[in-house]
């Protein structure tokens, strides 16, 4: 998985404001949270299966395994080129 510094500054844009309407919150607070290490404060407003995804290790392979998160993975790698 690429590294948020290995993403372009507009692919980062797009990713966490895709992400921040899933967790319920604004793209810069998503990025506060994140740049200060509150995966709590992120996981309050997510869904039971996001907030499962995100702490349980084999959630998270199974996602990470689904054709949608590899087609993700894959735009994601080539922004980063």
């Amino acid at each position: 998985m690429p590294r948020s510094d290995d993403l372009s500054p507009a692919g980062l844009q797009a990713l966490l404001g895709a992400a921040s309407k899933q967790v319920g919150l604004t793209p810069e607070q998503l990025q506060q949270a994140a740049q200060n290490g509150r995966l709590d404060q992120v996981l309050q407003g997510a869904s039971p299966q996001l907030r499962r995804a995100l702490t349980d290790p084999e959630a998270a392979r199974q996602v990470l395994a689904t054709p949608q998160a590899q087609k993700l993975l894959q735009l994601l790698q080539k922004g980063s080129s």
